[in-house]
């Protein structure tokens, strides 16, 4: 017995040393990259490489802020980011309710539609989006850039709440709705706090494609002060010649860190609406 235990025990410690080499491996891109933004330009042309900065210098985060647009890429994804969660996430859970609580013809067929839209390549949609907007003056604009964002988020929210509003009894929307509700406050006060979980993962991870997304923000966005973040830090080894690449090191740093914040604040309600939204309640 103590001799299965030992062999458990020494499986469990080579396992987490396995998922340990894992982790640093695939976080060592970060890692340099984070570390190469601390370091003057002549030392990230030093052969054979440092992996920490010999001499630690501040000013590509200087020359980041004060001498770019990248404060307002920034601003401009966040500004889409938080509008496609409210609209995205608004949406699909109005969608979700529809479906699971008012039945009607071809209601699952239409879920399945949904599903296979948001499978698709986005170049395969970039040129319809294109000639869309542009038949309807929306070019260049944030307004089509988030709305183009919606076909991707939306599907998945939807897949990702509807276990949450199928599980949950119909009997506690009635037990509401004899104290006095309506349909919606019933809504709002029975179904969305017991979708809570889901409600979260679906916002992150519509906030994390919204700001990771390159391919929509280059075929729609032309003008610099529209640029997202992936689209400014692109444009910035053209603007600054391909040499600066501690800039480009600083900037790739600087978008990482709401990422990084997002799932640090909301690590564990992510797991659980992620886990709970891969099978039917």
């Amino acid at each position: 017995m103590k001799t299965l235990l030992r062999r458990i025990h020494a499986s469990g410690i080579n396992l987490t040393f396995v998922a340990f080499l894992v982790m640093v491996v695939l976080l060592f891109p970060l890692i340099w990259m984070t570390l190469s933004s601390f370091k003057p330009n002549p030392e990230l042309f030093t052969r054979p490489p440092t992996i920490l900065p010999r001499t630690w210098t501040m000013e590509h985060y200087v020359e980041l802020f004060w001498f770019t647009s990248f404060p307002r890429y920034f601003l401009n994804t966040f500004l889409v980011g938080a509008v496609a969660v409210v609209i995205g996430v608004g949406v699909s859970l109005c969608g979700v309710y529809s479906i699971s609580r008012f039945k009607f013809i071809g209601a699952k067929q239409f879920t399945f539609i949904m599903l296979f839209i948001y499978m698709l390549p986005p170049v395969l949609l970039s040129i319809p989006f294109f000639q869309i907007w542009y038949s309807m003056g929306m070019l260049n604009t944030l307004t089509s850039l988030i709305f183009t964002y919606l076909t991707i988020t939306v599907p998945f929210a939807i897949w990702v709440l509807r276990p949450y509003i199928e599980s949950i009894p119909r009997e506690l929307e009635e037990a509401a709705r004899v104290d006095g509700c309506t349909q919606f406050q019933a809504f709002y006060r029975v179904i969305v706090p017991q979708s809570l979980p889901g409600i979260v993962a679906s916002m992150i991870f519509t906030f994390v494609v919204v700001w990771n997304e390159y391919l929509y923000a280059l075929i729609l966005i032309t003008d610099e002060n529209l640029r997202t973040v992936s689209l400014g830090i692109g444009s910035l080894i053209l603007e600054t010649s391909v040499y600066s690449w501690g800039l480009v090191n600083a900037a790739g740093a600087m978008a990482t860190i709401p990422i990084l914040l997002v799932f640090s604040l909301v690590q564990k309600v992510m797991v659980t609406g992620l886990t709970a939204g891969a099978v039917k309640g």
